[in-house]
């Protein structure tokens, strides 16, 4: 997970190695990910969750364009979840800390699972209560 300026700073040709399809080019050519496949500890925990499903976990860390979670049951050193601020509450905000602060346990809807990027989106906002 490191950037570079040529693929050959990373593999040879004939070097066998595994990879994740993430897509299709134009024309049926594969668009593979050997970055999803870097940590298996990592990639299979993410794959074990779906769009929808809630999971709990703890805030790491609250910063102006959204916050970090521990999901719980992560591998060790990894902060895997993303909340953005438009998914934390319905109404307006002017830092996510009016909502959430480092240390809070929280449950929250997952949106989007990238084993590329080691992150898992997630949503916290409620359905508005309704009112009589």
């Amino acid at each position: 997970m490191r950037r570079t300026e040529h693929p050959s700073e990373l593999f040879e040709v004939g070097q066998e190695l595994d990879a994740e399809e993430i897509g299709r080019w134009r024309g049926g050519r594969l668009h593979l990910s050997a970055r999803a496949c870097e940590s298996p500890a990592l990639r299979s925990f993410l794959l074990g969750f779906a769009p929808g499903q809630v999971v709990a976990g703890t805030v790491a860390a609250v910063q102006n364009f959204g916050v970090f979670v521990h999901v719980d049951g992560e591998p060790d050193g990894r902060c895997t979840g993303f909340i953005r601020v438009p998914d934390l509450t319905w109404g307006h905000i002017g830092h996510p800390s009016e909502v959430v602060e480092a240390g809070r346990r929280i449950t929250a809807e997952v949106i989007v699972v990238d084993t590329r990027s080691g992150q898992v989106t997630l949503f916290l906002k409620r359905a508005p209560k309704a009112r009589c």
